[in-house]
């Protein structure tokens, strides 16, 4: 027993080291396992459609009780798709179907040897297979070399075989759908989801970002929203509506003119540009001193010597038509403002210390809405579907089919087997015996 010990050092904690790999390692490809992650995976995206995605807390105050809010909070289902939790869980099914995977062409490659010669007179005796003399030998295996290649040299026979590839068609499934997980972690980790609200004339080089945060992404060009179109049915409901942007780079050289409509988007960089929406507010132009200046709502002009703010607008005011309300601060007093009315002569100006203000025009303009994304992982995720569409293939529709061809002296049996399509198989034995006499 002694000499047992010190001729095996160690082999105690090695032998529960690999004990316990083994155990993780059984773990990690149990169909529970798959199970469990899935039916997570797929409560998380349940809860996910139900519960608002980037809202603010005001909304969901005016959805949710406070207590429920903060639940909602506590556990990241206001973003549940970029939760800590759920990276877990896609994590976790990658490694569960990565395992899975390795498990599959280990036991693939263990078998992968011949296992020996068949039956082959009970291949024969049950339909899969044919006798004929000797002398044919050469006609026979010329026929099938024409359609399946020579494997190897058997114990008294010789293997053929074609469709080899369709053993594989499961791991090839497995693998595609591991590509497509790849890419959809790589889109939520480094990927954005944004808009952009422009007038035209604006330029803007960065989406803000729907998590309730006030994020903004650079984009790292710039957008140039250089005209806005709208068109509409005879009953008012919107026909088209249409952006025809620049790209501009860091030297605001324009690289690129596009239109973008609905459906049409413009991608530039890996950034996809989309036709989301449109708005419609208020500009009005002043006269500040004689010079022309167009300013909308919540707009500060500041050139002069008392800035002031286009605060409010209202459509009627006290019955006499439209009117802006300006603000301006005095310096060391109080904010103070004034009406202008667009309609009344008298009170189309207004004078502020330092400047005469008149009220020229007030007119409506649309704005453009447009939905900004980047996807890093979209080329993983198509190669992972298309992966998966050759893996179908190879797995549905492609037969591995086995034939062997024994000398007996002075008779030949040929005889083998198919994964499916056994019937075909069968005839296409029959037709490398036809003619034979």
């Amino acid at each position: 027993m002694t000499a047992t010990k010190s001729n095996n050092p160690g082999r105690g904690p090695l032998t529960g080291i690999g004990s316990a790999l083994r155990s993780i390692f059984k773990f990690l490809v149990s169909v529970r396992l798959t199970i469990t992650v899935l039916s997570l995976i797929a409560a998380t995206s349940v809860l996910g459609s139900l519960i608002k995605q980037g809202g603010t807390e005001e909304e969901y105050l005016a959805l949710y009780p406070e207590k429920t809010y903060h639940f909602i909070k506590l556990f990241g289902f206001d973003d549940a798709y970029h939760s800590t939790w759920f990276y877990f869980l896609m994590v976790l099914f990658a490694v569960n179907l990565a395992s899975c995977t390795i498990r599959r062409i280990a036991r693939r490659k263990k078998g992968s040897g011949d296992a020996g010669m068949p039956d082959i007179k009970g291949l024969v005796a049950a339909g899969s297979g044919f006798s004929a003399p000797s002398m044919h030998k050469e006609e026979i295996t010329r026929r099938i070399a024409g359609r399946y290649r020579k494997k190897t040299i058997l114990d008294g026979g010789t293997l053929y075989e074609k469709g080899s590839l369709s053993r594989h068609g499961a791991t090839l499934i497995h693998a595609s759908i591991l590509v497509i997980l790849v890419g959809g972690f790589i889109g939520l980790v480094a990927g954005f989801k944004g808009f952009m609200v422009m007038h035209v004339g604006e330029t803007g080089e960065k989406a803000l970002l729907r998590d309730g945060k006030n994020t903004h992404v650079p984009l790292g060009f710039k957008i140039k929203c250089k005209d806005f179109r709208i068109s509409f049915y005879p009953g008012g409901e919107p026909k088209e509506y249409v952006s025809t942007v620049e790209i501009l780079d860091a030297s605001d050289r324009t690289v690129m003119e596009r239109q973008i409509r609905v459906n049409e988007p413009l991608s530039y960089k890996g950034v996809r540009l989309y036709q989301a929406s449109y708005g419609k507010t208020n500009r009005f132009e002043f006269l500040v001193n004689g010079k022309k200046v167009l300013l909308g709502e919540q707009e500060v002009y500041s050139e002069g010597k008392t800035p002031f703010m286009v605060a409010r607008f209202a459509p009627e005011v006290h019955n006499f038509g439209p009117g802006v309300m300006i603000a301006y601060l005095e310096e060391g007093q109080k904010p103070k403002t004034a009406w202008l009315l667009a309609n009344v002569e008298k009170m189309r100006s207004g004078r502020i210390p330092g400047a005469v203000i008149s009220l020229e025009r007030i007119e409506e303009e649309y704005y453009t809405g447009l939905e900004i994304s980047r996807d890093p992982g979209v080329p993983a995720v198509l190669f992972g579907f298309a992966l998966m569409l050759f893996g179908l293939y190879v797995n549905f529709f492609i037969s591995h089919n086995r034939i062997y061809v024994v000398d007996n002296g002075d008779s030949l049996n040929v005889a083998g087997f198919a994964s499916r399509n056994k019937e075909g198989f069968r005839e296409e034995l029959k037709a490398f015996k036809e003619g034979l006499t």
